[in-house]
């Protein structure tokens, strides 16, 4: 009961959502270029539920949560939710170099991710606009606001399971 009235509670005032790093808020958009390339906008994601990975292949538990977030990817990747539909994550990793990186992700096999990594750890600009010093989850709606920011993926699926079953 507590939950649903949380959720509820900023899902009321939609108009007035600020940007911030608070549940609640609106999430701060950013523009980055993938591994690969390819270009990404944060806000093309418009209308689908986003889990932001921040992690690093050089953290034990960043990689065993690997596992845990590929079956929720699994699970929740084709699931119509309160405010969005279809799961996306987006990895942004804050490793420093790109041979553990690649290995990580191959040995991961995590290549359904979108993966983002300038290098630069924590000090890359995405990591800063979203104050990130050390692994953590961010899931954000199909508005662009966030639901909830934690390490544990419990948490993160319960959200999940709560915005697809309403």
């Amino acid at each position: 009961m507590i939950v649903g009235l949380f959720f509820l509670s900023f899902m009321v005032d939609r108009k007035g959502s600020v940007v911030g790093l608070d549940t609640g808020n609106k999430a701060p958009v950013f523009q980055a270029a993938l591994m690969d390339g390819t270009a990404f906008n944060l806000e093309d994601l418009k209308g689908k539920m986003i889990l932001l990975n921040f992690w690093a292949s050089y953290d034990a538990q960043s990689r065993m949560n690997n596992y845990h977030l590929l079956d929720l990817l699994k699970h929740y990747e084709q699931k119509a939710f309160i405010s969005g539909k279809e799961l996306i994550v987006v990895s942004i990793s804050l490793d420093r170099f790109k041979a553990p990186l690649k290995l990580a992700i191959e040995q991961d096999q995590t290549m359904r991710f979108r993966h983002i990594c300038d290098f630069m750890g924590a000090n890359s600009s995405i990591s800063k606009m979203y104050n990130i010093e050390e692994p953590v989850n961010i899931l954000i709606d199909g508005e662009g606001r966030i639901i909830i920011k934690d390490v544990k993926y419990s948490k993160i699926e319960k959200s999940l399971a709560y915005l697809s079953a309403i």
